[in-house]
C-alpha cells in the first residue's frame, strides 16, 4: 500500500522529472512519418498504438507513486491536446520534457522559479508569431494529401482525405463510418441530410438498399406528434389543393393510424408522401434542425411551442427541393428553394461563431450546421481486418480531419521540426536589452527545447540527430531532412508540412504547463489517491 508522505525540494523536481521522462519515452516514438509503436493492455486485450494522446490515456497510474505525479501532469496536457486539436501530442510531450529538464539546470544555478516562469511566458507570444511567420495556405489536393499523410501515416487514408477536403472545403460535412471491406471507400452526396429516416418501410423501394426518391417535392416542417388520422387530413387536403404531386412531411412522431392516411393507395395515386422525423435527443438541436431545413427549403416550420398545429398550415409554409430522398435511417434533399442571400449570411455568421468558440461540443454543432448549409457531404467508409483495427482507423481518420480543418484555416509551415529549429536560432540571435539572469535563461531553455522535436523525429527514423542537424546548419530555414527519402530537401517543395496552429498550440501548452511545473516545491502523496480513468 502506498505510504503517505510530503516531498520537498530537491526531491520534488527529481520525481516530477522521472514521471515526465517515463511518459515521454512512451509517447515520443510516435513522432514523425516513420513512427515506432506501443502495445498497451486494455482489459483482456492488447492494442497496438501510434497515437500519443491515446497512449497517455491508457496509463492510469504507474507503480512509482512519487513519479506518478509527473506522469499525470503531462498526461492531462496530452489528452486535452488530442481532444481539442487532434494532433501534435508527441511534439507537446517532447517540448514539455525538454523545457522542464533545462529549467531545472537553471534553477540549480540560482534562478528564481517564479521569475523564470514569467520570462518563459513573456517570450511565448513573440515566439508563436515567429513560428507562423512563413505559414501559407494549402493550394492543391496534393498538398492536402501530403499534410494528411504527415498526420495519419496511412497513404490510402491520406489520398482519400485529401480528395474529400479539397472537394468539400474546410467546413464540409464529413462522416466517418465502419466499412465492410479491408479498404477505404468514399461516397459523395449532393445536398444536405439529417439522421432519422422514413417512418414506414412501405414508403421505401429497392432490394439492396431500400430508398425513396422524389423530384420537385414540397416540404412541410413541424414538431407535431400525429396520433390520429384526422390530424393529418388537413395537411394532405392543403397539399392537394396547392397542386403538389410529391410531399416530404417532417414531424416529431406519427402513429400507425396516422400513417394509414399517407399510405392510402387512392391518395398515393394523387400525391406521393414520405413521412420522416429528425433524430435529435436535445430539444435545442431539434429546434435548430427545423430552422435550418426551413432556411434551405424556403419553408416555415409549424411549431407547437408557438401555439400552432397542422391545421394552421398555409400554402406559403411549404418549402421545396429539386431532389428529396429518404431511407430507413436518414433523409436529405438537394436544390432547396431557400433564399441564397439569407443562406450565405447565416453561413457567414456561423463561421464567425465557429472561429470564436472554444467549447468542443459547440464547435461540433456549428461545424455540422455549416456542412449542411454548404450543400454537399462525403462519407468515408473505413475498412480493416478486425473490429479493433476498424475502430482505430476510424479514430485516426477523425483526428486527421480535425487537424486538416485547422490547417486549411491557419495554413501550414515547413514540417519535420524545421520551423521550430528556425525559432531556436532566432531566440539565440535576437538581441535582448535585459540583463536579468532569468531572461537569458528563458531564451536558452526554449532554444534547446525547440531542437528536441526534430532530434526525436530523426531518431525515430533511424538517423543520428547530431549528424543530420550539423549538415543542416547554414542551410536556408525552409530546408530540412526528408527521412522517407534520406536526403536534404526544400520542405515545401517536397510537400512536407506541419499544421501551423497545431505547432503553435503544442508549443503554447508545453511552455505554460512546464513553466508552472517548475514552480512546484512540494508534493503531498496520499495513502489511497483517487484513481481517475479520465484525465
Amino acid at each position: 500500500m502506498p505510504v503517505p508522505k510530503i516531498i520537498h525540494q530537491p526531491q520534488t523536481q527529481q520525481v516530477l522529472q522521472q514521471g515526465f521522462d517515463q511518459l515521454t519515452q512512451a509517447v515520443a516514438p510516435t513522432l514523425g512519418p516513420l513512427p515506432r509503436r506501443a502495445i498497451t493492455q486494455n482489459l483482456d486485450k492488447f492494442e497496438l498504438l501510434d497515437d500519443g494522446g491515446l497512449i497517455a490515456r491508457r496509463i492510469i497510474a504507474i507503480a512509482d507513486q512519487q513519479a506518478d505525479a509527473g506522469t499525470m501532469l503531462l498526461r492531462q496536457a496530452l489528452w486535452t491536446m488530442r481532444e481539442t486539436i487532434g494532433d501534435g501530442t508527441a511534439t507537446l510531450a517532447v517540448l514539455y520534457q525538454q523545457i522542464y529538464k533545462e529549467g531545472r539546470r537553471f534553477l540549480a544555478a540560482g534562478c528564481d522559479p517564479n521569475r523564470l516562469r514569467a520570462q518563459l511566458l513573456r517570450l511565448l507570444p513573440a515566439l508563436s508569431q515567429r513560428l507562423v511567420i512563413d505559414a501559407r495556405p494549402l493550394r492543391s489536393q496534393a498538398e492536402l494529401s501530403a499534410l494528411a499523410f504527415a498526420i495519419c501515416h496511412d497513404e490510402e487514408m491520406a489520398d482519400s482525405l485529401g480528395e474529400i477536403m479539397y472537394t468539400l472545403g474546410r467546413y464540409g460535412q464529413v462522416d466517418v463510418r465502419a466499412g465492410h471491406s479491408r479498404r477505404l471507400t468514399r461516397k459523395y452526396v449532393e445536398g444536405s441530410y439529417w439522421r432519422g429516416g422514413a417512418q414506414s418501410k412501405d414508403m421505401l423501394r429497392g432490394t439492396t438498399r431500400p430508398i425513396a426518391e422524389m423530384h420537385d417535392a414540397a416540404i412541410l416542417i413541424s414538431d407535431a406528434e400525429i396520433k390520429e388520422p384526422a390530424e393529418l387530413v388537413p395537411v394532405m387536403q392543403l397539399a392537394l389543393r396547392s397542386g403538389f404531386k410529391q410531399l416530404l412531411l417532417i414531424v416529431s412522431s406519427i402513429s400507425e393510424k396516422g400513417l394509414s392516411v399517407a399510405l392510402d393507395k387512392r391518395l398515393r395515386e394523387r400525391i406521393q408522401t414520405i413521412v420522416v422525423k429528425v433524430d435529435e435527443f436535445v430539444p435545442a438541436d431539434l429546434q435548430q434542425a427545423h430552422v435550418d431545413i426551413a432556411l434551405l427549403t424556403g419553408g416555415r416550420p409549424i411549431l407547437q411551442g408557438a401555439g400552432e398545429t397542422l391545421d394552421d398550415a398555409r400554402q406559403s409554409d411549404f418549402g421545396s427541393a429539386r431532389w428529396v430522398w429518404a431511407d430507413a435511417k436518414n433523409f436529405g434533399f438537394a436544390g432547396g428553394g431557400g433564399d441564397p442571400y439569407v443562406i450565405r449570411a447565416t453561413a457567414r455568421r456561423l463561421r464567425n461563431a465557429y472561429a470564436q468558440a472554444s467549447d468542443d461540443d459547440t464547435n461540433a454543432r456549428l461545424l455540422g450546421r455549416l456542412g449542411k448549409l454548404n450543400g454537399g457531404l462525403a462519407t468515408l467508409y473505413v475498412g480493416g481486418i478486425a473490429k479493433d483495427e476498424i475502430r482505430q482507423r476510424k479514430d485516426l481518420a477523425e483526428r486527421a480531419i480535425r487537424a486538416l480543418r485547422i490547417g486549411m484555416a491557419g495554413g501550414v509551415i515547413p514540417g519535420g521540426g524545421v520551423a521550430l529549429l528556425g525559432c531556436s536560432d532566432w531566440l539565440l540571435d535576437e538581441p535582448t536589452a535585459c540583463d536579468e539572469m532569468e531572461a537569458r535563461a528563458a531564451r536558452q531553455i526554449l532554444a534547446k527545447a525547440l531542437e528536441a522535436p526534430a532530434r526525436q523525429l530523426l531518431r525515430n527514423a533511424g538517423y543520428d540527430p547530431s549528424e543530420i542537424l550539423a549538415r543542416l546548419s547554414g542551410c536556408d530555414q525552409a530546408t530540412g531532412f526528408d527521412v522517407m527519402r534520406g536526403r536534404i530537401v526544400d520542405m515545401a517543395a517536397a510537400g512536407i508540412f506541419d499544421v501551423a496552429q497545431v505547432q503553435v498550440e503544442a508549443l503554447r501548452r508545453a511552455v505554460m504547463s512546464a513553466a508552472l511545473a517548475l514552480t512546484i516545491d512540494v508534493l503531498v502523496l496520499h495513502r489511497e489517491p483517487e484513481t481517475m480513468t479520465e484525465p
